[in-house]
């Protein structure tokens, strides 16, 4: 049974509903995945990490936000890193601890 008997207004207010729940799911999904690994180069708007470097690890490149927060690095040393990465976007760095 329709909210209103305007067939319009019901169907504005079915799609609206559901943008918001898809709108919901996509904001809260995603993954945070967070690491120790050692920082091998700075870009202008990525970092360039690699995670076990000892055992010649995976290579990431993670991007800068404008809500990333970044202390000054040292290239070469080992940082804890904290990424967010969306569905469909590129891994982008949350912080960066010592």
């Amino acid at each position: 049974m329709s909210v209103t008997k305007n067939k319009i207004s019901s169907f504005i207010l079915k799609i609206s509903f559901f943008s918001l729940i898809i709108g919901l799911i996509y904001y809260y999904s995603g993954s945070h995945p967070s690491e120790t690994a050692k920082l091998v180069e700075v870009k202008d708007d990525y970092l360039v990490i690699q995670s076990d470097a000892s055992n010649g690890g995976e290579i990431k490149k993670l991007y800068i936000s404008s809500k990333s927060v970044i202390p000054p690095l040292v290239v070469g040393k080992e940082y804890y890193f904290v990424s967010d990465q969306r569905y469909f976007q590129r891994p982008y760095i949350r912080f960066v601890e010592d």
